[in-house]
C-alpha cells in the first residue's frame, strides 16, 4: 500500500486556508529625489517605493528593501498587500541616495526583485515607474521617467 506524505498535504493546505500567498509583488515606483526640501531640520520631502502585486493577496510583513550599498527599511510584520493593489514604503529622511539599485526581500532574505541602476538629480515630480504598473521582463524597458503616481 502507498501512503501519501502528510507534511506537503498539510502545508498545501495551510496555504489554501490562510489565502495568502508570496503572489507576484514587485517594485513599482521609485521616487529618489522628491520635489521640496530634503533638509532633515525641516519637514522633508521624503523618497519612497511603491510596491505592486499582481497576483493574490500576499503577507509582505518581514519584507524589506534593501540599497545595494547596505541600507534598508523592513515593513512591518502582519502587512498584506491585497491583489491589484499598491503599497507605499518611505525610509528616514534621505535613506534613498540620487542614484540607486533598489533590492526587494522576502523575510528570508530571498531576493524577489530588483531595479535597474535609477538616478534622479532632477528634484521634480517625476519618478522611475514600470510602465505599465507590473510590468516585468527583467528588461531597463520596463522603467520610465514619468510623473509620480504614487498609490495610483
Amino acid at each position: 500500500m502507498r501512503r501519501i506524505p502528510m507534511l506537503p498535504l498539510a502545508l498545501a493546505l495551510i496555504v489554501l486556508l490562510l489565502g495568502t500567498t508570496l503572489g507576484n509583488v514587485v517594485i513599482n515606483e521609485v521616487e529618489l529625489n522628491p520635489a521640496g526640501v530634503e533638509d532633515a531640520r525641516k519637514a522633508p520631502a521624503q523618497a519612497w517605493v511603491e510596491l505592486y502585486n499582481n497576483d493574490k493577496d500576499a503577507n509582505i510583513g518581514g519584507w524589506s528593501i534593501n540599497t545595494t550599498d547596505g541600507r534598508s527599511v523592513t515593513i512591518p510584520e502582519g502587512t498584506i498587500i491585497q491583489a491589484f493593489d499598491y503599497y507605499i514604503v518611505v525610509g528616514e529622511p534621505q535613506w534613498l541616495a540620487y542614484t540607486e539599485t533598489l533590492v526587494l526581500r522576502n523575510e528570508t532574505g530571498t531576493e524577489l526583485d530588483r531595479t535597474p541602476a535609477l538616478s534622479d538629480t532632477q528634484d521634480n515630480e517625476l519618478a522611475w515607474t514600470r510602465d505599465p504598473d507590473g510590468r516585468d521582463t527583467d528588461s531597463d524597458d520596463d522603467w520610465k521617467f514619468l510623473p509620480s503616481s504614487s498609490g495610483f
